[in-house]
């Protein structure tokens, strides 16, 4: 009988088959979600799991998935400096990651906390090319907005938004996707705010390595000088739209960036935010 190596590539064949088994579940559900494209066109599908709804559905989801959406609602606790929900254990009105980490930014805004039914809203536009959803999901930060009391919203605007600036793809990866999520939430949020978009105001001009598994430390150096400001902003209020928030690390180079440009004030926008993490 022959001997495994410990760092052998072999697989057991219950492993390998229950992989088969996955992939192959998962292009099916590929491929009854491509089929549903092809029948039913967008709005009538829901923008998360893809269930059958009709026209009147509130940002194009089902109920299911409506009441399952971890939104941050009108007087929730949230972190003074990047929006997010605050944990139940935490009794500061900062989140655990801002008191460990200052941000350049002035303040940050998220409309829900990051979790499976926000990611699968996020990949369906991002990776399925859903581009429909960037409305939607523009929709959803007016209506964010329009949920803050009148002290909050000076609190964060203080006199209002200039310009509404979006987080630029490296030239491969616009390529690549066809388009720029970011952009697609901004210009649905601009046309709500009757507030100028200029999708050309930053220029990523260095290509950066994934996030997703980098540690803070790791994200802040990797994306350290990636953005460039292409006009004077002197004395503007510039709020700034993406996807997801995690830990300030894009929104800090950006706000680092346009702050070197003259901006008097600059927000960060998104439509999901990562958790409260308290460490002990």
């Amino acid at each position: 009988m022959k001997s495994i190596r410990p760092n052998s590539t072999y697989r057991s064949p219950a492993r390998s088959a229950t992989r088969t088994t996955a992939n192959f579940t998962a292009a099916l559900t590929d491929l009854f979600r491509d089929a549903l494209d092809l029948i039913y066109p967008a709005g009538l599908k829901c923008i998360c799991c893809g269930a059958i709804i009709d026209a009147t559905r509130t940002y194009s989801l089902c109920n299911q998935c409506m009441a399952k959406v971890n939104w941050i609602t009108a007087g929730a606790r949230t972190c003074d400096r990047c929006g997010k929900l605050l944990s139940e254990n935490d009794p500061a009105d900062t989140c655990f990651s801002c008191r460990e980490n200052p941000h350049v930014f002035h303040r940050a805004l998220a409309c829900a906390q990051y979790g499976a039914l926000e990611r699968d809203i996020i990949f369906s536009m991002k990776y399925r090319g859903h581009t429909e959803i960037g409305d939607i999901l523009g929709e959803i930060m007016w209506d964010r907005l329009q949920s803050l009391d009148e002290m909050e919203k000076q609190e964060i605007f203080q006199g209002g938004i200039d310009v509404i600036a979006t987080v630029p793809l490296s030239r491969q990866s616009l390529l690549a996707r066809g388009f720029n999520q970011s952009y697609l939430m901004a210009a649905g949020l601009a046309r709500r705010m009757e507030a100028p978009c200029d999708q050309d105001l930053l220029r990523r001009i260095r290509n950066t390595s994934a996030m997703k598994s980098l540690t803070p430390a790791e994200r802040r150096k990797n994306i350290r000088g990636a953005f460039e400001v292409t006009r004077d902003v002197t004395g503007q209020h510039v709020l700034v739209v993406d996807d997801i928030y995690t830990t300030g690390s894009t929104a800090d180079e950006i706000a680092a960036a346009l702050t070197a440009a003259g901006a008097g004030r600059v927000i960060f926008f998104t439509f999901a935010a990562g958790a409260d993490v308290v460490k002990s």
